[in-house]
């Protein structure tokens, strides 16, 4: 049923959408809000009151709280190695391996310059099978930072907001209560929202 709430949703904003291309003056946000709110509130509203009146809170409780935590300890431990251990060790290695990269490249285009076929220059093929071979660390270092680079998380404040409100929620509540206590909720919502794509999408997954 959810299922397919969600896809009357969906082409219901595939409407807003052709009638705002066809020149109808509206608000999609607001007429999205207003066709979910009628669509989807009365099921949550019975739900969430079902859920209330017997108690189910109770085994939700009980039983998926330990899933949670299993969940979100296993994925801090993830983001602290990532954030205290990988990234730090990839800046402090980037240098060095640009400067080898740099050394190689020069190495094989002075090899492939004797004026021989790159193919049976021993030089050349020397150069070659060494940075194949000695060269797979520093390649490999390269594509983890291609593919980190993503997943930033700013500063070690930032990395504290989003390991607490992105992964430990509920246990951040007090966090967050502090925080807008004190007037500071733009330092919150920047740390959200100065995040590169992928690493949105990984903190709402």
């Amino acid at each position: 049923l959810l299922a397919q709430l969600m896809n009357m949703l969906s082409l219901v904003h595939a409407i807003l959408t052709a009638l705002i291309v066809a020149g109808v003056k509206l608000d999609p946000r607001a007429w999205l809000l207003r066709y979910a709110t009628a669509a989807l509130g009365p099921y949550f509203t019975f739900g969430m009151g079902y859920f209330l009146v017997t108690l189910s809170f109770v085994f939700a409780y009980v039983f998926f709280l330990p899933l949670f935590l299993f969940g979100a300890v296993l994925t801090t431990a993830l983001c602290l190695l990532l954030f205290k251990l990988v990234m730090p060790w990839l800046k402090a290695k980037e240098q060095e391996d640009q400067d080898a990269l740099a050394k190689y490249e020069q190495d094989i285009q002075e090899a492939a310059g004797e004026g021989r076929f790159s193919w049976c220059n021993g030089r050349w093929a020397k150069q070659w099978c060494g940075n194949a071979v000695c060269g797979l660390p520093r390649f490999t270092r390269a594509q983890l930072r291609e593919v980190l680079w993503w997943f930033d998380a700013g500063d070690e404040q930032g990395q504290f907001n989003i390991i607490m409100l992105g992964v430990l929620f509920p246990f951040g509540m007090p966090l967050l209560a502090s925080e807008l206590a004190r007037g500071e909720e733009t330092e919150i919502t920047k740390s959200f929202t100065d995040l590169y794509d992928m690493m949105r999408v990984a903190i709402l997954a």
